[in-house]
């Protein structure tokens, strides 16, 4: 077993690309996530159940009762007194079969979707949307189990070790394709105090707070529209970029290592927002090279704004959802929820304009201007 240990480590590091070469000790979790977080914040677990109004963060307080996700003894065939637990978890009598962590469900992803999947009052994130709203800020999944070319494929017995786990789900034997996710990646169950609890995957508890704002009044399922949401960064662990977990798996996309590994200064691959490895970007950097308009950003109108609406970008400097909202090419940078959401969506690779509608360039031209050229 030590030997296959040993050959795993050196597979690891033989295939990942651009990977830092560090000794790895295999029973130390925080050496292997170095790989991905390697000048993360102080590795302390936020203090559990303080929910912060401004962030409005679930999951904790007062905002989910223990025995919404939980059973103690597997059974309970009466009522209580207490008020009606929303969706069907809250249905009297009960008899479950026992589950791993004493859940109400034999999956976390089921137990999830027993609230957020077709529940109105609660955020709905697998297709058609109970509440509503005319766009919801992360998308959309298809249901559990189905291969999606319109975004994450969502899945039942996803192992969510934040080790090896993880990693096994695209590296060794497995494809990027058909790897999975589960709702556990990404969000704290039970809260975090991070906006909608957000974590890191490869990390629980080591994340950063988010630069994710909601705009001011905006209250229960409107605080999930697109058009309420807002990100902003201060290119450090007091607030990183969103897109700072998307690292976690898909990290081949990101710093200035990977998208320019021969030191150049020209990008092998499309840059994105990362300020975890010094790497932030604006708009306006490709204007000494003519790659980009800015002044086409600005103005907001023309080539890639017909049919699509501005895409999202991410504010540098940016703390609140006003100043993430200013629009200017030197500190607006293009990150993975400018092209793409979350969840998935409606079209090809979860992104936000349609690639195959006839104006494919819709987006790209936002800011690179080149259909008329």
């Amino acid at each position: 077993m030590k030997h296959l240990r040993i050959a795993a480590t050196l597979v690891f590091l033989l295939t990942a690309v651009a990977l830092p070469i560090i000794a790895v000790d295999l029973d130390n979790l925080d050496a292997r996530r170095s790989y991905i977080h390697p000048s993360g914040p102080s590795r302390e677990v936020p203090i559990l159940g303080l929910d912060d109004p401004a962030l409005g963060t679930y999951h904790n307080g007062a905002t989910l009762e223990c025995a919404q996700c939980h059973v103690m003894h597997a059974s309970q065939q009466h009522p209580h007194d207490g008020p009606v637990l929303p969706g069907p978890v809250g249905a009297y009598p009960q008899d479950y079969t026992p589950s791993a962590k004493l859940l109400k469900a034999s999956d976390p992803v089921a137990l999830c979707l027993t609230c957020h999947d077709g529940i109105a009052g609660i955020p709905d994130v697998v297709g058609y949307d109970a509440n509503g709203l005319t766009e919801r800020s992360a998308g959309q999944f298809d249901l559990p189990g189905n291969a999606n070319p319109r975004g994450h494929k969502l899945d039942y017995g996803v192992d969510t070790d934040p080790g090896w786990g993880l990693c096994m789900r695209c590296h060794f034997g497995s494809t990027q394709e058909s790897a999975s996710v589960s709702c556990l990646d990404c969000h704290n169950p039970h809260g975090n105090n991070r906006s909608r609890n957000l974590q890191w995957a490869s990390y629980p508890g080591g994340e950063p707070p988010f630069g994710l704002f909601v705009r001011p009044g905006a209250t229960g399922m409107a605080r999930y529209e697109r058009a309420n949401v807002a990100y902003g960064t201060t290119n450090d662990a007091a607030l990183r970029e969103v897109s700072n977990m998307c690292i976690d798996c898909h990290h081949v996309f990101t710093g200035s290592n990977y998208n320019d590994p021969d030191g150049n200064g020209f990008h092998n691959l499309h840059p994105s927002y990362d300020s975890e490895r010094g790497d932030p970007n604006s708009i306006a950097q490709g204007l000494p090279r003519g790659t980009t308009d800015p002044q086409h950003w600005e103005d907001g109108t023309g080539a890639g704004f017909v049919a699509t609406e501005r895409l999202r970008f991410v504010n540098s400097g940016a703390t609140d959802f006003t100043t993430c909202q200013v629009v200017g090419a030197t500190t607006n940078g293009v990150f993975c929820l400018s092209c793409h959401k979350a969840h998935g969506g409606t079209r090809s690779f979860a992104l936000l304009w349609d690639p195959v509608s006839g104006v494919n360039a819709e987006g790209c031209d936002q800011c690179h201007n080149k259909t008329a050229q």
